[in-house]
C-alpha cells in the first residue's frame, strides 16, 4: 500500500493536469491503486486529501519565497550594496525554478497557476496565503528602496510606495506571459525590470551590471 506521501503526490499531479473539480475520487482511488477502504483509512474524507495537498504543495510556494527574501535580509551586511540585496533578497527567491526544487518536481508553470487560481476560489486559506504573501513582499520590497535611500544609493525625490506598486505590477505581467509562454526565461526579464529600475533610481551612474547587481559605478 503507498504511504501517505506517495497519495499526495499523485493527487497534486492529477490536479495539476485536470484541476481540484475535475477529478473525482474514484479517479483518486483508481490512479493510486488503492482500495476505498485503504482511501479512507488514509484520509478522513476527500476535502482531507485536497486539504493536505494545499499543505504540502501550494503552501510552500509562498512560504519559500517569502523565508528565502527574509534570510537574505537578515544576512545583508552593512556593506552591502543595496542593488545586491535588491537582487538576492526580492527577484531572485521568486523563481519558479526554486520552487521546483523545493517540491523535488519539475512541473508546468501554466498548470501550477490555473490550480493556484482555483485554490484561491475554492479554499479560503489559499487566498488569505496569497494575500500574506503580498503584502509581505510589498513590505520587504519597500524596506530595501528604503534602505537605497537612506544610505544614498536611491534617489530621495523617488516615491517608494508608487515605485513598489508599479515593479509588482511589471512581476504581475511577467507572470501572465509565462501562462501564455512556458518558454520565457524569468529570470531574465527580472534582471531586465532591475537592470531598468536601477538606471531611474539610482544616485549613480552605472558602469556595470552583473546578474542583477552593480559591479562598479561612479557618483
Amino acid at each position: 500500500m503507498k504511504t501517505e506521501n506517495e497519495i499526495l503526490e499523485i493527487a497534486f499531479l492529477l490536479f495539476l493536469e485536470k484541476g481540484f473539480s475535475e477529478v473525482s475520487t474514484n479517479e483518486l482511488i483508481r490512479a493510486a491503486g488503492l482500495t476505498k477502504g485503504g482511501f479512507y483509512y488514509s484520509f478522513k474524507s476527500r476535502d482531507d486529501l485536497d486539504q493536505q495537498v494545499v499543505e504540502k504543495y501550494i503552501r510552500p510556494f509562498f512560504s519559500r519565497q517569502t523565508e528565502e527574501m527574509q534570510q537574505a535580509w537578515e544576512k545583508s551586511r552593512a556593506e552591502t550594496p543595496t542593488a545586491e540585496l535588491l537582487w538576492k533578497g526580492f527577484f531572485l527567491p521568486q523563481r519558479f525554478a526554486n520552487y521546483q526544487k523545493k517540491i523535488g518536481k519539475k512541473i508546468a508553470f501554466r498548470n501550477f497557476y490555473f490550480l493556484l487560481y482555483e485554490g484561491m476560489k475554492k479554499f479560503p486559506e489559499v487566498e488569505e496565503y496569497f494575500k500574506e504573501f503580498n503584502k509581505k513582499k510589498s513590505r520587504l520590497l519597500y524596506g530595501i528602496l528604503e534602505r537605497g535611500q537612506k544610505r544614498g544609493e536611491i534617489l530621495k525625490s523617488i516615491d517608494l510606495e508608487n515605485y513598489v506598486t508599479m515593479i509588482l505590477a511589471m512581476q504581475d505581467g511577467i507572470l501572465a506571459l509565462r501562462v501564455l509562454d512556458e518558454t520565457i526565461d524569468e529570470e531574465e526579464k527580472y534582471t531586465k525590470i532591475q537592470y531598468q529600475m536601477w538606471k531611474e533610481i539610482s544616485t549613480a551612474k552605472m558602469q556595470n551590471y552583473e546578474d542583477g547587481g552593480v559591479t562598479s559605478a561612479v557618483s
